[in-house]
């Protein structure tokens, strides 16, 4: 099974970015490919595929972070990012508490290596992704997607949010498209 783990976004800013990626796809369709509702999260470390017999050793390395403290974070404005001249998905990065959510990063990491020696799971650059690019778009649909970005009212995005709880969540590739289970919770400690 192919695994990462992630910290899901409060339902307002999971409302506010569904709204925001469905008036592009409008502005210019058949162009961009949402991500499956209800699942924003900033994705903390992928793991990618695992042995159904090695969960608990990967529900033991989320454990590991349930002393850390929740947290405020704020988000920046939606951006393209390419591979190589090719687009390949609409993100925000983390503007505010991108400190926090490294050492978070660092501290699952090295629970990876504990739990797996050889694993080669990575931590992200923290961003949200908010859509993927169609295969084989072209840099024009991305100009398009651009401009309409750029003249979308961003007033009702979040500027904030809460780290409050990781997530091992299974990913499964279907013609549809990915499909996100969570596996296990692990509630970060309340901060004073």
């Amino acid at each position: 099974m192919r695994l990462f783990y992630a910290s899901f976004l409060d339902s307002q800013n999971m409302e506010a970015y569904e709204a925001l990626i469905a008036r592009i796809s409008a502005a210019v369709p058949n162009v961009l490919r949402p991500i499956p509702r209800r699942t924003h999260h900033l994705t903390m470390a992928f793991l990618g595929e695992i042995e159904d017999n090695d969960l608990d050793r990967c529900l033991q390395a989320l454990e590991s972070t349930s002393a850390s403290p929740s947290f405020d974070y704020s988000l920046g404005s939606p951006r393209i990012l390419y591979a190589r001249r090719s687009p390949r998905l609409i993100c925000v990065d983390v503007e505010r508490g991108s400190g926090e959510i490294a050492s978070l990063q660092t501290l699952l990491s090295d629970s990876i290596l504990q739990q797996f020696p050889k694993s080669e799971a990575r931590a992200q650059n923290p961003h949200v992704t908010l859509a993927r690019f169609k295969r084989n778009a072209r840099p024009q649909s991305a100009a398009a997607v651009s401009e309409a970005l750029q003249t979308q009212p961003l007033l009702e995005l979040p500027q904030s949010d809460r780290l409050l709880s990781i997530h091992l969540v299974r990913s499964s590739l279907t013609s549809s498209g990915p499909v996100y289970e969570s596996l296990g919770e692990a509630q970060l400690a309340e901060s004073s």
